[in-house]
């Protein structure tokens, strides 16, 4: 077994951070024993990987031989997947100054963006996303990668492999329907798989690119908009400035912090989130998390 440990900045909550991985993240994740597993592409293949945490650093674990290329990749992923590098502590002195914030803050101190693993990945499982509930949504996924992907041994258990562009490419809009999807939502799974098989579409490419132009490129796409584009850079390329303003969840989190009586505007949230640059994607998140009741 090989087993990797990598420190995080503190303050860091491994357990607030991953909470929601257990509810939420089911068609990737497992949980057993203590540690979340799931496959990872790491060079030329996937492999399953279980992350857990032991005496404030991060455990990672692979059952098989790694090539050094594949360690480093591993390092590399991880660190960027659970946000190990981001430094809360400028966000939380920040916060102090915002009363009604603050508490919502100081009871999540360490609380983190996980990514996915890949940007493909966060898109495709946004676009399945829209405009449905969670439950649905994580049926509807779950059945892309039975039907697409691919499956690692692990244990006495197969861990799914979410499927790669070139897999879902080589589907027909009716595999999809076949599995609940609508019409146009499996077009524009495979329309964009085959996108980026063709070469049109380079989102690893996009990682480099500042937040407007990351927007205006994805908006460009059938079936991306703005919200999804906004969860893009959230949960694929976690970047720390980005405000959601029309979003429900997050007018719906301001309206119980501040009392109001009604949901606040966007122009309200816009004008309040002035306040939180240039942390306001983390001041969403711990939004967002406040309405969870955790």
């Amino acid at each position: 077994m090989y087993v990797l440990q990598l420190e995080p900045v503190h303050p860091y909550s491994f357990a607030a951070t991953t909470r929601r991985l257990a509810h939420f993240e089911k068609t990737a994740y497992r949980f057993r024993e203590g540690f979340f597993y799931r496959t990872l592409h790491l060079k030329e293949r996937p492999v399953a990987v279980g992350i857990g945490w032991d005496g404030g650093q991060i455990l990672v674990q692979v059952e098989e031989e790694l090539s050094e290329a594949e360690v480093q990749c591993l390092k590399g992923m991880i660190r960027r997947m659970f946000s190990l590098d981001v430094d809360l502590a400028p966000f939380y002195e920040q916060m102090k100054k915002e009363p009604r914030l603050a508490p919502i803050v100081e009871s999540r101190r360490g609380l983190h963006f996980v990514l996915d693993p890949t940007l493909y990945e966060c898109l495709i499982k946004t676009i399945i996303s829209q405009q449905l509930n969670l439950a649905f949504a994580a049926t509807l996924i779950q059945r892309l990668i039975e039907r697409a992907g691919s499956k690692v041994p692990f244990r006495e258990e197969a861990l799914p492999v979410f499927p790669t562009p070139s897999q879902v490419a080589r589907l027909e809009y009716e595999d999809l329907q076949r599995l609940q999807f609508n019409r146009r939502k499996a077009e524009y799974v495979i329309d964009i798989s085959r996108k980026i098989v063709d070469g049109g579409l380079d989102l690893e490419g996009m990682k480099t690119l500042p937040d407007q132009l990351v927007t205006d490129q994805l908006v460009s796409l059938r079936g991306v908009g703005r919200w999804t584009a906004e969860c893009l850079l959230l949960f694929g390329m976690g970047r720390p400035d980005l405000l959601p303003a029309a979003d429900i969840g997050l007018r719906n989190a301001l309206k119980k912090a501040y009392g109001l009586d009604r949901q606040p505007t966007e122009s309200d949230v816009r004008r309040w989130g002035e306040n939180w640059t240039p942390w306001r994607s983390y001041a969403t998140f711990y939004l967002w998390d406040s309405l969870s009741g955790a």
